[in-house]
């Protein structure tokens, strides 16, 4: 009761019988809270009577009632919960389903649409014919990424989908400019930590791959052109208003860096393997902050865009310039970095738009709002599946990496057993019953990975 702030003493004190300090904002703020949960339009403090009594209008001066005071009936009247923190919890835990249901549905398509493209007579022409491939990718991207999204997108409310279209004009033509090259530098240091990341894991032992190795790069202009479709512009559209609009706005009333870090965290999970996890984390915060920013989600698409265009430039350049690989690719991220570091120092002086802290009653309970989205269920399902998929794209050479790899499974399942225990440490909310299937899925996951991992030390030591 003392984290929230309708009950703080500051209001005024409730055994000495003043009421100097009553402020009657806190009076119309918790009867709009008050009305929306139970219908009520009578005057939260001020109602007359209560059942015969003059319940509020005592208590509000510190009178006792029946041997209780004004805290007290008011937590029993609710029986010994908090329904507002409670109505937020269920919403949190709500928009955590849903967005682990759509990461699922994201996977899911993915297996079914290669799995059909397998059987069908245009196999062979899709594994042998580059241009082919191209383009037919930029057909299939729309089947496993946007016809989720959109699904999610049309079952929401009105006021949701309002937010989740996030597609306006950017306020102004200036910090769009300098946001996207800060957005740019973030995403492309981010790589550069990735990559020192990667190297450390290659040091213990444990090599991991994005599944992309090997892939043809196409050098003549037709394809070229399919392939900046296909990497860079249809998942910098799909992507953003999946990430950055279905699940991100709705969350921004949890505070924009929840909702920021959350989107973040979904966007990682579903690149699915180690080589793009980091990455697509730091790149996630970077495209959601000026996203806000700027209020716009093309600030977003157009950081998206340039990151993977600009990948998409040097893997043509090096298949044609094998020799000059690396030091052309240092010179221009270096260049880019400092530009970039500019930029974002201009854009924080000249933009005026704060993050918006969170005003609701989960204000004062990060944890439990990370535990709420994160351990629900189908995010659950939607981590270890990533993190199994990781695992079949990972070499393991030396013990030292199976070490490191157990390390990082018992952490994994340690966090979110350590979420859903905040949870049911949580008195004062009541539906907390799907966070033990969570239990249920985490311990069977990580019993279920560290088999895995056996099988992988057994066909990669030498």
């Amino acid at each position: 009761m003392d984290n929230n702030p309708i009950y703080n003493s500051d209001m005024h004190s409730a055994n000495s019988g003043e009421n100097q300090n009553y402020n009657s904002t806190y009076d119309y703020q918790y009867n709009q809270q008050y009305n929306a949960q139970y219908g009520n339009n009578q005057s939260y403090y001020n109602n007359a009577s209560y059942n015969g009594h003059s319940y509020y209008n005592q208590n509000y001066y510190g009178q006792p009632y029946y041997g209780y005071n004004y805290y007290q009936n008011l937590y029993n009247m609710f029986g010994g919960h908090n329904p507002i923190v409670e109505k937020e919890f269920v919403e949190i835990g709500r928009r955590g389903v849903i967005s682990g249901a759509l990461m699922i549905a994201i996977f899911f398509m993915q297996i079914a649409v290669s799995t059909v493209v397998s059987m069908l007579p245009i196999a062979e022409a899709y594994r042998s014919d580059t241009t082919f491939s191209m383009g037919l990718g930029v057909v299939l991207q729309s089947f496993y990424m946007l016809i989720p999204a959109l699904f999610v997108y049309f079952m929401s409310k009105n006021e949701d989908q309002k937010k989740m279209n996030a597609f306006s004009k950017p306020k102004s033509a200036q910090l769009y400019v300098l946001g996207v090259f800060a957005g740019l530098a973030v995403c492309l240091l981010g790589n550069t930590a990735t990559s020192i990341f990667s190297a450390f894991l290659s040091g213990l032992g444990v090599t991991f791959f994005s599944g992309s190795e090997g892939m043809d790069i196409p050098t003549d202009f037709t394809t070229v052109l399919l392939f900046v479709i296909n990497t860079a512009v249809m998942p910098a559209l799909f992507e953003e208003f999946t990430f950055r609009g279905v699940i991100m706005q709705p969350l921004r009333k949890y505070g924009d860096w929840f909702a920021i870090l959350v989107s973040a965290f979904c966007f990682a999970v579903v690149h699915a393997n180690m080589i793009q996890i980091p990455f697509a984390f730091i790149a996630g915060v970077s495209l959601g902050y000026f996203c806000i920013k700027t209020k716009s989600i093309w600030t977003s698409v157009t950081i998206h865009f340039l990151n993977n265009f600009i990948s998409v430039c040097f893997s043509v350049y090096f298949e044609k310039n094998p020799e000059s690989m690396g030091l052309a690719y240092y010179i221009v991220s270096a260049t880019l970095i400092a530009i970039g570091v500019f930029a974002f120092i201009v854009f924080k002086k000249n933009c005026t738009v704060k993050l918006k802290k969170d005003a609701t009653a989960m204000s004062k309970k990060q944890l439990l709002k990370r535990a709420a989205f994160c351990a629900s269920p189908t995010v659950v399902i939607a981590v270890f599946f990533a993190a199994f998929t990781s695992l079949n794209l990972m070499q393991i050479t030396a013990v030292t990496g199976f070490f490191a790899v157990v390390a990082g499974l018992i952490a994994l399942g340690v966090v979110f057993i350590n979420w859903i225990r905040r949870v049911n440490m949580e008195r004062s909310i009541k539906q907390r019953k799907m966070y033990t299937v969570s239990l249920i899925l985490t311990v069977f996951s990580c019993c279920f990975l560290a088999v895995a991992v056996f099988a992988a030390l057994g066909q990669g030591v030498s």
